[in-house]
């Protein structure tokens, strides 16, 4: 994911977080939690693009989730550098391409890297395998199906008339087109200035819906970012949502769980406002923002400066975010 703002990058690295995020994503794929290992190693990544051990973690990430477009285009970016993973990074890569069915290019890569290398013992008899097997099935060709032809209509048009049940029933309608006939104009609103917010990260969950796993560009909130769509974490596994989930149920939890649910929705209407960008405010400031507008909601009493002192702010930082927070709040659920 690439994303920039007045020129300048959103992500803010700290020592030691690429390395951080990057052993938990490990530890989760250990565990078999393939989405989130593939959220820690892709936020590992903004933090530091050239960290091998996110980016071999990444690859087998995706090729454990079944994304072989995204893996292949990975590992042959890992195989143009200078990867110390080398021969790790080719075994996966290879498999990739068998499983994509690119049996001939298969072929060409081992035969070449043969010629100058001899396979690791380890691997070897995998990979000696799936040469022997790449050969055999590079002899039969299928041909592609036909491409279904465009229906006529106008994604643009429909998504900027009626009201919100109207768009929400275009969405729908737009999941049981071809991809060919989706994507172009999703790809087009996705950078209208008269596209809201919300719609942007609705059109942007279609796109995940139906895989789709090349870079898209999206502009909305003064940000402009590129992102492939099938590898975007939901709202729940984004580390904002994690954060500041914890901080409200440390706080809500044992004393007000009915607050804390409240809480929580209103941190999820947030956070897709904004998606899938992260939003500007810091993440205490935030918590405690979302627990004063939840209690307010509900007719909760609270007090700007107990409310400051749980999540260890202070009340200009309460009184900056919540004034962010208000100006956003009329918007936040227009489609």
């Amino acid at each position: 994911m690439k994303e920039k703002k007045d020129s300048e990058q959103n992500v803010i690295s700290f020592p030691g977080s690429a390395d951080r995020l990057s052993t938990q994503g490990l530890e989760e794929l250990k565990k078999g939690n393939k989405e989130k290992a593939v959220n820690f190693f892709s936020e590992a990544l903004q933090h530091d693009s050239f960290h091998e051990e996110a980016s071999y973690g990444l690859l087998l990430g995706l090729a454990e989730t079944g994304r072989l477009t995204e893996g292949i285009r990975l590992a042959e970016q890992l195989m143009d550098g200078n990867n110390s993973n080398y021969f790790e990074v080719l075994q996966v890569y290879v498999s990739l391409l068998a499983q994509a069915g690119e049996y001939q290019k298969v072929v060409t890569i081992l035969e070449g890297v043969q010629e100058e290398h001899r396979f690791p013992a380890k691997m070897a008899e995998q990979l000696f395998e799936l040469l022997e097997l790449s050969r055999t099935m590079a002899e039969t060709s299928i041909e592609p199906e036909p491409e279904e032809d465009r229906p006529d209509r106008d994604w643009s048009v429909e998504l900027k008339s009626g009201g919100a049940e109207y768009k929400l029933s275009i969405l729908q309608e737009m999941k049981g087109y071809p991809f060919s006939s989706v994507v172009p104009d999703v790809e087009t609103l996705l950078t209208d200035p008269e596209i809201t917010p919300l719609l942007k990260s609705m059109l942007l969950f279609l796109l995940k819906d139906i895989h789709t796993d090349r870079e898209v560009e999206i502009t909305k909130l003064e940000r402009t970012g590129t992102f492939i769509p099938s590898s975007l974490p939901p709202l729940e596994d984004s580390s904002v949502y994690i954060e500041t989930k914890g901080l409200l149920r440390d706080v809500l939890a044992h004393e007000e769980p009915v607050l804390l649910e409240h809480s929580l929705e209103l941190l999820k209407e947030l956070l897709l406002y904004y998606y899938p960008f992260p939003p500007s405010m810091p993440v205490n400031g935030l918590a405690a923002v979302i627990h004063a507008e939840a209690a307010g909601r509900i007719g909760y009493p609270s007090k700007t400066d107990d409310t400051a002192a749980h999540y260890d702010i202070s009340e200009k930082t309460f009184c900056d975010v919540k004034q962010e927070y208000d100006t956003l709040k009329p918007n936040i659920s227009h489609i």
